[in-house]
């Protein structure tokens, strides 16, 4: 994987975490902190601010420059390369990748790690929940994953690439207190017909209803592509303002070009 690739990569893990941060009450909050200080940024549900970081514990948690720093390429890769080791089309391959997301994630402070297990094929198979607990809007939760299987090995693209940023979303955000909460989620059983996915939703109905989610972003081939194309962010128009605003985040912080896509055959 080339240079450019790389860091691709970390520029699609930076637009996400932008994104995750998302709040109609600000940005995140420090850990075992007050409130962290509004900027004047793009959109008025993200902290953007490029100033000074305020003082005390916490300060790495704004969603600018500091929080971004966090991001790291060079892991991104190593996550990668694992991932593309295993055959993640077989049975063998999924439980070997899901054991590998669920070690990296438990050493990440803050994290709270859960398994939601069903079987499909008389195979018991998991889908991961990361959860950053959020602070005073906690029963909210903003959601973003992507599916750990392939249709054929070795799935680079498809979807080790997704998955290796998930990941390292959660290891920026691990120690901060997002307003809301934050659900990164590893699927399992994707490349079936949404096995995973359909699985997970279906458990989660009874204690997360739909007007509690403030949106869910579907990590797929990240970086894939020639290093001219765009970042193409999908949605119905249900949720068009939600595209606007990461979008503007994504174009403030980033080097990549947004396409936006809204229309009802999305999702």
């Amino acid at each position: 994987m080339s240079t450019r690739t790389t860091d691709r990569l970390r520029l699609a893990a930076v637009a996400l975490i932008l994104v995750a941060a998302c709040s109609d009450d600000g940005g995140l909050v420090a850990d075992g902190g007050g409130d962290l200080p509004r900027g004047d940024g793009v959109a008025p549900d993200l902290w953007l601010g490029d100033g000074p970081a305020p003082d005390g514990a916490g300060a790495a948690c704004l969603p600018g420059p500091a929080l971004l720093g966090r991001v790291d390429p060079a892991r991104m890769l190593l996550d990668l390369q694992q991932l593309v080791a295993m055959n993640r089309a077989s049975y063998t391959g999924q439980s070997q990748a899901a054991a590998y997301i669920k070690a990296e994630l438990g050493k990440l402070a803050g994290v709270q790690v859960r398994e939601q297990g069903y079987t499909y094929g008389g195979q018991a198979y998991v889908n991961l929940e990361a959860t950053i607990a959020g602070g005073e809007l906690a029963d909210e939760a903003m959601l973003a994953g992507g599916h750990y299987d392939c249709a054929v090995a070795p799935g680079a693209d498809d979807n080790a690439s997704g998955v290796a940023t998930v990941l390292e979303i959660a290891r920026a955000l691990s120690g901060c207190v997002p307003r809301r909460s934050v659900r990164l989620l590893f699927f399992s059983n994707e490349e079936l017909g949404t096995i995973g996915s359909s699985q997970y939703v279906t458990s989660i109905k009874a204690t997360l209803p739909p007007e509690k989610v403030l949106g869910f972003i579907a990590v797929d081939m990240v970086a894939y592509g020639l290093d001219t194309e765009d970042l193409d962010l999908q949605t119905r128009p249900a949720f068009a303002g939600f595209v606007d605003e990461a979008a503007a985040a994504v174009e403030k912080h980033t080097t990549l070009k947004v396409k936006k896509v809204v229309s009802d055959q999305c999702g």
